[in-house]
């Protein structure tokens, strides 16, 4: 819990600023880049689709035989945040800033970083990093990324589900035979209140976290027309809140 609060001050106090890599140029000359610990996979694009798809290669070794098998599977969308490798940083232990060509994976809540493209990836699980501009913080195991700090803290949590065609559940492609398997990415908005993560309230329930500003915070999303379903309503009604508390 205290790592993750200290990132949080962190933020309130830094002024970082990402530079988005535009069109994913670094996915091109690091699709094929290895992770350690992993099989050689690369992203592709499906030409006639336009689908995002992950190619894995496997290499199987029949110890009776005395035999290799190499075949590879591709799957419709990736692990990896964004689907692809970006730019991004995170700070060291002794608070240097490191920037890395970087993969975010979803599946697995872990890091891969790497130099250049003539080198391997490695997976690490630091405590905070930016890709993208998004900054994510670590609590407990997992991996949330901050979307609003104040007096309520907006967290978002991503999830990502492999749904294989071999496993009997269903996916949408089974019909076509295309793709082995499809990964599903979902995501969730969560409240940071007194250092404990707690599910966003939803309906009539989210007003009572303003407590004696609860009807002005009801008339000012009436009035504006703002939408408690979008991301974006809830920032807007955040920070409104948080104005009204700021002394004059």
């Amino acid at each position: 819990m205290r790592r993750f609060t200290t990132f949080i001050v962190f933020l309130l106090l830094s002024n970082i600023v990402i530079a988005q890599i535009s069109n994913n140029k670094y996915d091109y000359f690091l699709r094929n880049a290895k992770v350690a610990d992993n099989s050689n996979s690369r992203i592709i694009i499906n030409k006639a689709t336009g689908d995002t798809t992950f190619q894995a290669f496997y290499n199987i070794k029949d110890i009776v035989n005395n035999t290799n098998q190499d075949f590879s599977k591709i799957y419709k969308g990736t692990p990896f945040f964004k689907n692809g490798w970006y730019k991004g940083t995170f700070n060291t232990e002794s608070g240097k800033k490191m920037e890395f060509v970087m993969a975010f994976n979803v599946q697995k809540s872990e890091l891969y970083i790497v130099e250049d493209a003539n080198k391997e990836a490695i997976a690490i699980r630091p405590d905070a990093f930016t890709i993208m501009g998004h900054h994510f913080s670590k609590f407990e195991k997992a991996y949330y990324e901050v979307v609003y700090i104040g007096k309520n803290t907006l967290l978002k949590e991503y999830n990502c589900n492999f749904h294989s065609n071999n496993s009997g559940e269903k996916t949408g492609y089974e019909a076509s035979g295309q793709y082995d398997g499809e990964f599903v990415k979902s995501s969730k908005l969560l409240l940071l209140k007194d250092e404990q993560v707690t599910q966003m309230p939803k309906g009539k329930n989210f007003y009572a976290l303003f407590g004696d500003k609860k009807t002005l915070i009801e008339e000012y999303v009436k009035t504006n027309n703002i939408s408690l379903k979008s991301e974006n309503g809830i920032v807007s009604t955040l920070k409104y809140y948080d104005s009204l508390e700021r002394p004059q």
